[in-house]
């Protein structure tokens, strides 16, 4: 890579977006050529600027930073994505390199540790933090990557499926009951079945779920994490 690394931060807490770029400030290699405050406005300036680099907060306004990396990677392909995140859920870390990330980072890690997995990325390697990193090789299959995430076998009906899909993408049980034609009574039993066989018990590890069996697309019927 020759010239100035270009970078486009897209972080909606202006503190952290200021922190971000007093750091890279620091490093003549990098230029910041763009800031964006939500998914969507990262999508439109990746498009005009095609940088190097983005750095992208998960959880945004309008639309999380999971939900915008398909556009953003249609759009400028040549793009490294590191996400930036406060979760350190292995759950998240999966949902996050499935979207198509190649690199997750935590805010509360030091600056060594960005800079390092700015490095990563940039290198066309993947980076994951050193405290997830176990976690990391526990859900990668022998070949790399996160396509063999240790998910529960697929256990359930069809209508749990469509309630599963319908609860992934945002809706409450009386809008799937709405839906469905039926109580929301039983939306509510489908629910706690579905829970029950697959052991999961958030409303973000369904839609992770969702997600791994094709359900839900990522970047655009995610639920919004927060």
């Amino acid at each position: 890579m020759t010239g100035k690394i270009r970078v486009v931060i897209a972080e909606d807490q202006t503190i952290l977006r200021d922190g971000l770029q007093a750091i890279l400030d620091n490093y003549p290699e990098f230029e910041i050529t763009g800031e964006a405050v939500d998914g969507l406005e990262a999508i439109r300036l990746c498009a005009k600027l095609t940088p190097d680099l983005l750095l992208l907060d998960f959880s945004m306004p309008r639309m999380n930073g999971v939900e915008a990396i398909a556009d953003i990677k249609k759009q400028s392909p040549q793009t490294r994505i590191l996400m930036l995140t406060m979760h350190d859920s292995g759950e998240y870390l999966a949902t996050a390199f499935k979207a198509g990330a190649d690199g997750y980072a935590l805010k509360n890690g030091k600056q060594e540790e960005l800079l390092r997995a700015i490095r990563t990325v940039l290198q066309g390697n993947k980076y994951v933090p050193e405290a997830m990193a176990e976690e990391y090789e526990a859900r990668s299959n022998p070949a790399g990557g996160l396509s063999g995430e240790r998910w529960p076998a697929p256990v359930l009906t069809k209508r749990e499926k469509v309630v599963l899909k319908l609860v992934a993408e945002g809706y409450s049980n009386k809008k799937i009951a709405s839906l469905l034609y039926i109580s929301p009574k039983t939306v509510d039993n489908h629910r706690t079945n579905i829970m029950e066989k697959l052991d999961l018990h958030t409303p973000q590890a369904l839609t992770f779920y969702a997600i791994h069996l094709g359900l839900v697309e990522v970047g655009r019927d995610l639920a919004p994490l927060r």
